[in-house]
């Protein structure tokens, strides 16, 4: 390794690094449980995931992202932490972390994340896991494997817990049907254009090489502000769409609640199938097989661009849905929330008096909330990773990997617009439409292939 001064590490983005003894991290005496965290995509929304696992106890001991723009600004919030512009070169130091957060666009959450786990480190990885079914069955196996502690970044996790309490005291009696809906794209990305770019240019912070890393497994396409550094999310080779930047957190709670695997039907609804880029607006509907905690088959329906379902019978006529929520139908009533902001589930229409035993039922999930917030989720983390203990966390490998299969499922429903496809969850394939099964499997691109981990 190079050693550099603090004044040469700051002017450059090359891969310098210092070496780590094992207790202490730039001169500064560890705990003997410190975590030290190794950042692969420092910038984006890697700067306060960051922020919030170091608030948690973490210690930021390198960062790497392949943007220069984004890796110098996140080097002047922490100088003097060694920076790198491709995680390969970074894992040749994995002695000098315990940790990786990966904070990439979704198609490398998975392979960053199994490399990562291979050399026994704990992964935090950013919602949604992974970017195909198969890869979330090859980050299931690694975990299994090696026993280190995963967990998904979806934040409001610990919150759900109201939700999945007022489902359970059966005051809208059994739930048949759930809800959830978002406005994205909209105000935090914007949809992609129909077809990819065919020209591109190396700037705004990237090079041949670090577009060559951006890409990873994914399709090649020229580095054009039509794909990074925001708009990655409304294409099919890059990104999961609505569905999985926003469904990953207003549904947790019904997957958790029901227990949900991988849905046995799934039905696309959008005026055109999606060839490269996600569709503005769609609608997604599941169904999905009786389950222990949920005895019934239940009608999962997602719909984005600021669609809302109707109102429930019996709902106050002034009542309205917000631009992201929940709801969970059943045969008594309904009850309403919005996860994405933290809100307490609201019980918005029932089939009896609101008597003293209805209001003690609602309170029941606001009084789960008590001492919980997203922060829960990050000590989560960073203190099952302390423990090695894979199980201490909420949001772990064995419930999120699950819970994304099934989202990227209804995914490839929009492939196949209003068409139903039947899924069979034990087999993992579609049986009614073989050509879906395709889009079921991890993509492989030269040096990024996932080959090892099938």
């Amino acid at each position: 390794m190079t050693k550099t001064t603090r004044r040469t590490f700051l002017g450059t983005t090359a891969a310098g690094a210092f070496f780590i003894p094992a207790r202490t991290l730039y001169g500064q005496d560890l705990p003997a449980k410190q975590l030290r965290l190794a950042m692969v995509g420092a910038g984006g929304i890697g700067a306060p995931t960051c922020d919030l696992l170091c608030k948690a106890g973490a210690t930021v001991a390198a960062l790497c992202d392949v943007n220069a723009n984004a890796l110098a600004a996140q080097a002047k919030r922490h100088p003097g932490i060694p920076t790198y512009m491709d995680w390969r070169e970074l894992f040749k130091h994995h002695k000098d972390f315990d940790a990786v957060a990966v904070c990439t666009p979704d198609h490398t959450h998975a392979i960053v994340g199994l490399h990562a786990m291979r050399l026994s480190k704990h992964v935090y990885i950013q919602k949604p896991l992974a970017h195909s079914y198969e890869e979330c069955r090859m980050l299931m196996a690694e975990q299994a494997r090696t026993g280190v502690v995963a967990q998904m970044g979806n934040q409001h996790h610990p919150r759900g817990k109201a939700y999945r309490i007022l489902a359970e005291t059966g005051i809208i009696g059994e739930v048949t049907e759930v809800v959830c809906w978002t406005d994205r794209p909209g105000r935090f990305w914007r949809p992609a254009p129909k077809e990819y770019p065919k020209t591109g240019a190396f700037d705004r912070g990237f090079t041949a090489e670090s577009w060559d890393v951006w890409l990873g497994p994914g399709p090649t396409h020229p580095c054009s502000p039509l794909i990074a550094p925001r708009v990655w999310r409304g294409w099919w080779d890059y990104g999961t769409g609505a569905i999985g930047d926003m469904a990953i957190h207003n549904a947790d709670p019904a997957f958790e609640a029901f227990g949900w695997g991988a849905p046995v039907s799934v039905k696309g609804i959008c005026d055109e199938p999606v060839v490269a880029a996600f569709p503005g607006r769609a609608k997604i509907e599941m169904t999905f097989a009786p389950t222990p905690k949920c005895p019934r088959a239940v009608k999962f329906t997602w719909m984005n661009d600021s669609q809302t379902p109707p109102l429930p019978a019996g709902v106050h006529p002034k009542y309205a849905f917000g631009d992201n929520g929940l709801m969970f139908v059943g045969t008594k009533g309904a009850f309403n929330g919005v996860v994405w902001s933290g809100g307490n589930p609201l019980v918005i229409a029932a089939d009896h008096e609101w008597n003293a035993e209805t209001k003690a039922m609602q309170r029941a999930g606001a009084d789960a909330l008590k001492g919980l917030s997203f922060h829960s989720h990050f000590k989560e983390f960073v203190d099952a990773a302390k423990a090695g203990d894979p199980q201490a966390c909420g949001s772990k490998m064995a419930y999120a990997a699950p819970f994304t299969q099934a989202l990227l499922v209804g995914a490839i429903g929009l492939r196949f617009p209003n068409r139903e496809l039947r899924f069979d969850p034990a087999a993992g394939r579609f049986t009614n439409c073989p050509e879906a099964n395709v889009f079921l499997q991890a993509p492989a691109r030269g040096a990024f292939s996932m080959k090892d981990f099938a």
